[in-house]
């Protein structure tokens, strides 16, 4: 009995103890993004993501988080990836505390240590950039990266701009877990890093963020070896704004002015 007990107790102690450890930790994707103020949802096509309506001003602040796993050494060649509707053009500026984000137009610029992107910009997207400034397609991705391919990451939905990161520290935490999928925020033990980015859009209906780097990995006891691996976030943990027209922002401004005049005349009713 007295065996028995002691291994009933030890079985009931471990369950207590591990119920007491924080698991989100151990699913924080390696990296996210999230748009501050979001709602998480569906829009079309477009499944558990965190929209932002940006209203007229098309600004908003934008989180890039990187998070490192336990045997994690590094966080480099991070890259911002912006999806805009296919065919529009336009213009998006950064300002930040963190780096600057610098648009990626051709092979081999960037701050990884392998090619970043893999192919040279292939359509205009941004207004005020000399020559070619996005892709059409998803050739630009490094060689041996295996992309989500989450919606809107397709050919012929958008086309594409890539703005480096560079290197994310392992400096700050706790972080935050920014789950579309259960709608949740939900803060974890996981340190890393988070840049804070205000964003300003002009001329698209939209703009998706993701964000894809190189992981650098140790392993082992006595026979220590280094593995690198590039990391994308998951689709359940990216961003989208939503600019709406002029149109839609001229219905809605003129339906809160009419809303505003009914609701004067009835006060003046009352008061006479």
């Amino acid at each position: 009995m007295g065996r028995k007990f002691k291994t009933l107790f030890g079985a009931f102690f471990t369950a207590f103890f591990l119920a007491l450890v924080p698991v989100t930790a151990m699913a924080l994707p390696t990296f996210q993004t999230y748009i501050q103020g979001a709602t998480a949802g569906s829009l079309g096509a477009d499944q558990h993501s965190w929209f932002f309506n940006s209203g007229s001003s098309g600004s908003f602040n934008l989180f890039v988080v990187g998070a490192y796993e336990p045997n994690a050494l590094s966080l480099t060649g991070v890259t911002l990836l912006v999806s805009v509707p296919d065919g529009e053009t336009g213009s998006i500026s950064f300002s930040t505390a963190d780096e600057q984000p610098i648009l990626l137009t051709r092979t081999g610029q960037g701050s990884s240590i392998f090619t970043n992107p893999a192919a040279d910009a292939d359509t205009s997207v941004l207004t005020g950039v000399a020559g070619a400034s996005g892709y059409s397609t998803t050739n630009f991705f490094p060689s041996g990266f295996n992309a989500n391919n989450h919606y809107p990451l397709k050919d012929g939905v958008s086309d594409f701009l890539l703005f480096d990161l560079g290197s994310f520290t392992n400096t700050e935490g706790p972080l935050n877990d920014y789950n579309a999928k259960s709608g949740s925020i939900t803060p974890t033990s996981a340190t890393g890093e988070q840049k804070e980015f205000n964003v300003s859009i002009a001329g698209f209906s939209w703009a998706h963020f993701d964000v894809f780097g190189l992981e650098s990995e140790i392993h082992g006891h006595h026979r220590v070896r280094t593995s690198w691996e590039w990391e994308m976030n998951s689709g359940s943990h990216d961003a989208t704004a939503v600019v709406p027209e002029p149109a839609t922002l001229t219905l809605l401004g003129s339906g809160a002015a009419f809303l505003w005049a009914v609701g004067r005349r009835r006060r003046q009713r009352s008061r006479a």
